[in-house]
């Protein structure tokens, strides 16, 4: 049985363990990138746990950092919210955590401070479980995948801004397609932005600030709009 080294990777041994033990999952820990995958992920928890203020204890009884069910979906987007806490890091945004919903309501999974300015962000992953639609050109998969969660993620947003007097609302895509991470580039990314924004039927991104895109490559590709300007560099 596959199983992080509990001296050599303590958090991945309790993150992990209870995951691997119901599903080997080669999709994301193939046997062949094994020390290198724990080594990796190693990093990013002990990295996000510095950044929200949390033990690992704590953010584990959260239940999209619980991925004792084996549930590779719920796995690919509770590392997906840690790796856009890492990247707020990385580009100034501080007072980064997680945010805890009201009971019965789903609503933005961070929120953070730049410039003075609340954000709250939404993260999505495109689970590598997920695939898209044949017959289709690698941006409009991806575009086709993105529009699935628009509207509602937009809601989410909604929903935790006025709570949490957010002036700022980012929709986050973790693109864990390995294809689309490798193929596409700025302009492909904005193309999407913009199909997303001529979609007046669903209205996808209607009192989004933002759209920000982190590839499994470590890319990003951030898009504001006159709204989220306030944060940009």
């Amino acid at each position: 049985m596959l199983q992080p080294d509990p001296v050599r990777f303590p958090l991945s041994h309790y993150f992990f363990s209870g995951y691997l033990s119901k599903n080997p999952d080669p999709s994301n820990f193939p046997l062949a990138e094994i020390p290198g995958v724990f080594e990796r992920n190693e990093k990013l928890l002990a990295s996000a746990l510095n950044i929200l203020g949390l033990t690992r204890e704590q953010l584990k009884r959260k239940s999209e950092f619980n991925f004792d069910s084996g549930d590779a979906a719920n796995l690919e987007g509770g590392i997906a919210i840690l790796r856009a806490a890492e990247l707020l890091r990385l580009k100034q945004f501080t007072n980064i955590s997680v945010v805890s919903p009201q009971k019965g309501q789903q609503g933005a999974d961070l929120v953070c401070v730049k410039k003075g300015v609340r954000v709250c962000l939404e993260v999505k992953a495109v689970t590598k479980q997920s695939r898209g639609r044949d017959k289709l050109f690698m941006e409009e998969q991806l575009y086709d995948k993105v529009r699935q969660h628009a509207y509602k993620a937009g809601k989410q947003l909604q929903e935790s801004a006025t709570v949490l007097q957010c002036e700022v609302r980012i929709l986050v895509y973790v693109v864990n397609w390995f294809t689309q991470s490798i193929h596409l580039g700025q302009s492909d990314y904005q193309q999407i932005v913009d199909k997303l924004e001529r979609d007046g039927d669903v209205e996808s991104l209607h009192g989004i600030g933002g759209v920000w895109f982190i590839t499994k490559m470590g890319l990003d590709f951030l898009f504001l709009n006159e709204s989220g300007k306030r944060i940009d560099d």
